[in-house]
């Protein structure tokens, strides 16, 4: 059976239940202290790098498509009038995707040498990511789609043309 799996590691949904760990910046952990862990790496990963300009009406406040509007709401009245400088967060968006693809691992849902293409890493930094540290406990598994059906191939009794059948 063919595993379909994400091209990358940035293709894998962020968690809702991502935990604040060392790898997040000051700012960040202040900015999901005020609207929670999910929100703040859904703004990392939409505005990383960038400055933004948060206006203290939050109507006119550009995160509410990213963070909906209660958290635009929030962050306007925190960072109203001020200029938001968005870490890029790559280490901390790493941990949060593959903490499910660990979970999986653990669970032995999934296998490091399906998981290590998914993660764009090695399958030895993957068995020491899975053995010697806590990564990913709490976290759920992810779970792939799986499909017998290779892209790759054509269906040979597929019939292309509806006209044929009548």
């Amino acid at each position: 059976m063919k595993l379909d799996r994400p091209c990358t590691i940035d293709e894998l949904p962020i968690p809702h239940d991502a935990p604040v760990t060392t790898k997040w910046t000051g700012q960040m952990q202040e900015m999901a202290a005020h609207i929670g862990a999910y929100r703040t790496l859904l703004v990392v990963d939409k505005l990383g790098g960038q400055e933004v300009q948060v206006p203290s009406d939050p109507s006119r406040n550009r995160l509410a498509d990213v963070i909906g509007t209660e958290g635009a709401a929030i962050i306007s009245q925190i960072y109203g009038g001020n200029v938001l400088r968005v870490p890029v967060a790559r280490a901390a968006l790493n941990e949060a995707r593959r903490a499910g693809v660990i979970a999986a691992i653990r669970a032995k849902t999934m296998t490091v040498a399906e998981a290590a293409p998914i993660l764009r890493t090695s399958r030895s930094y993957l068995s020491h990511l899975v053995n010697s540290t806590t990564e990913g406990e709490e976290a759920v598994p992810y779970v792939p789609k799986r499909s017998r059906h290779d892209p790759r191939q054509i269906d040979m009794f597929a019939i292309t043309d509806a006209s044929r059948c009548q």
